[in-house]
């Protein structure tokens, strides 16, 4: 197992490494910048709420897959629904809102001179990238805490050709689509990973029904799409370049506005399970 583990991080050194290389001889000084910004803006989440949100998945998938407790299907089913329904609602929340802002967002911290350039709409690929990362890191976290061996070899070897493709992918794709292309390609890697994940979780459960993917959805999706679409129109309609100020205010208001609308409707349909993350966040439960 200490080989196998030692194998796959090996792996996802190469997989982080490689991008870092493709940027280096590939990229365009501009498209390096862009990218290096765009990536630690994004990154913030996935360092401050993803990752630790992982390891604990993690912890929690292998005690509940340990022992001979009768339950353990019903105990894990039911934690692999909730991590995955919570990754979606964080991800889900980026995906309405961020790509509405983030061209404001870019504005505000770094001045016009990045805003009006690729930086913004790379974020707002990068938002709806969140969610799948977020998706990826719950799911394969549940496959590397509860596979065996063999799977795991399997698991390696599925992840060395996707990083091949991963590679292959930014080298073709920045090229013609620049920082945007480094995105997409992370995001077409992500979610290759997720379908295998999602292959192994589907074989895991095939004989009980306490797993179920339509169950992971928050029941509020419908109210963060509508606050999408009318956030991006509040940006076509309202938000003016040339006259930023006055007119960023309107179309922040907005977005406010849909912002407690969403929270109000998810808290009311997902109140328990929101109750049972804050219990859970206190200790208490």
């Amino acid at each position: 197992m200490c080989k196998l583990f030692t194998l796959q991080s090996f792996m996802k050194l190469i997989l982080q490494e490689g991008q870092s290389l493709v940027l280096l001889w590939w990229a365009t000084y501009y498209n390096q910048a862009v990218y290096g910004l765009v990536d630690k803006l994004g990154s913030l989440v996935v360092r401050l709420v993803f990752l630790p949100f992982e390891e604990s998945s993690y912890a929690t998938f292998a005690r509940s897959a340990s022992g001979k407790d009768p339950n353990k299907d019903r105990r894990l089913g039911s934690s692999l629904t909730e991590a995955l329904k919570l990754v979606l609602l964080i991800g889900l929340v980026f995906m309405a809102f961020g790509p509405s802002y983030a061209y404001s967002l870019i504005r505000l911290l770094y001045g016009q001179k990045w805003s009006d350039g690729e930086a913004s709409t790379a974020l707002r690929y990068y938002c709806i990238y969140i969610i799948v990362l977020a998706m990826n890191g719950t799911s394969e976290s549940f496959l590397h805490a509860v596979a065996k061996e063999k799977q795991l070899v399997q698991s390696n070897l599925s992840t060395f050709m996707f990083a091949i493709i991963h590679v292959v992918l930014n080298i073709l794709l920045i090229n013609s689509a620049g920082a945007v292309g480094l995105i997409l390609a992370n995001s077409i890697n992500m979610i290759l990973r997720i379908a295998y994940s999602g292959v192994f979780i589907k074989q895991y459960f095939q004989d009980s029904s306490s797993f179920s993917f339509y169950r992971c959805l928050p029941s509020g999706w419908k109210v963060l799409l509508f606050s999408g679409i009318t956030t991006i129109i509040s940006e076509r309609i309202f938000l003016d370049r040339e006259n930023f100020w006055p007119t960023f205010f309107v179309h922040f208001s907005i977005g406010v506005t849909c912002f407690c609308m969403s929270s109000f409707v998810l808290y009311r349909r997902e109140r328990s399970f929101i109750n049972r993350i804050i219990r859970f966040r206190d200790h208490s439960d």
